[in-house]
């Protein structure tokens, strides 16, 4: 996947059923207008399939990540129709969805695989900050450009949160971006899980204040996600795809950032940014019909099986 902006609102605003207008046995008088067939009413939050942990999500066929108690999954339908509900694009490749429902939590991680092949991280030691900062900035101009036509609030990166850093016992990259949107900051905690024919997007999306406490929690759930066996990084193989960019190319944005070399942005649009969280009054809402009951409190981050893989 390549990086993605996302806009959560506070509110979404749906568009109600129109009925249709009522059977008579008489003839309608010559001045009536021909009734019109009732719109499809548009889809809510509430119409999405949420499966309440804990179980073992699969994220495709090549990945699964353990939910624990106290969080719901979304399906990679049931993603889509989430992000856009929220005025968040989507690209089409999302797997799934975790959110915790629970007052306060007000954070989501979205998973999406990249099959672009093996990528290197021979570019581990030169990760330059700097020069990545401004190049998402760049992307992120383009972004705000498809979001004015879209009608929606425009972002703006303020820095990073996080500087992006390698890990090669667990090959995972990770990086932080601060965004502000309508006034309100947000920070995206965005972690790349190389494997064997790609590479796992997982994007945290959260508000500052929550940073101390969600990022624990964030840690204990990434110890439930693994490969499945043949997708691992470890498990290269001589003849297998090799990625055309590495590390460097995964923060600017993915496959687009391939595009970097010969100035075309058009893809950058998907920079991590979102703004107004309100995500968590909308699921306690749900929780009579998820849980059975008012309200969802999780005793302490979930405790996941083991180290991501």
């Amino acid at each position: 996947m390549n990086a993605r902006v996302l806009l959560l609102a506070a509110a979404v605003i749906l568009c109600p059923a129109i009925a249709p207008p009522s059977r008579s046995d008489s003839p309608p008088a010559a001045s009536a207008a021909a009734p019109t067939a009732a719109p499809s009413a548009a889809p809510t939050l509430a119409d999405l399939k949420w499966q309440p942990g804990p179980m073992t999500a699969p994220l495709g066929d090549l990945a699964r990540i353990e939910v624990p108690e106290g969080f719901v999954f979304l399906g990679a339908g049931d993603t889509r129709t989430f992000l856009e509900l929220n005025e968040n694009p989507t690209s089409g490749g999302e797997l799934g969805i975790i959110i915790p429902a629970r007052e306060g939590a007000e954070w989501f991680v979205v998973f999406e695989f990249n099959e672009v092949g093996y990528v290197k991280d021979e570019e581990k030691e030169r990760l330059e900050a700097d020069p990545l900062l401004k190049t998402l900035r760049e992307g992120n101009d383009r972004g705000n450009e498809v979001r004015r036509e879209r009608g929606w609030a425009t972002l703006e990166i303020l820095g990073w949160q996080t500087e992006p850093h390698y890990d090669a016992r667990t090959n995972n990259l990770t990086w932080a971006i601060l965004g502000e949107s309508q006034g309100r900051r947000i920070v995206n905690h965005s972690t790349r899980l190389l494997g064997r024919k790609g590479y796992m997007t997982v994007d945290l999306v959260l508000q500052p204040d929550l940073v101390a406490t969600a990022l624990p929690e964030f840690d204990a759930l990434m110890n439930g996600f693994s490969y499945g066996s043949g997708h691992r990084y470890a498990e290269f193989r001589s003849g297998d795809k090799i990625a055309s960019y590495g590390l460097t190319a995964l923060v600017a944005g993915g496959a687009a950032a391939a595009a970097v070399k010969s100035g075309f942005l058009a893809k950058f649009w998907k920079v991590l940014v979102a703004a107004g969280l309100g995500l968590a009054a909308i699921l306690r809402k749900l929780a009579a019909r998820i849980f059975g009951h008012n309200e969802t409190v999780v005793q302490g981050p979930p405790q996941g099986p083991g180290a991501a893989t």
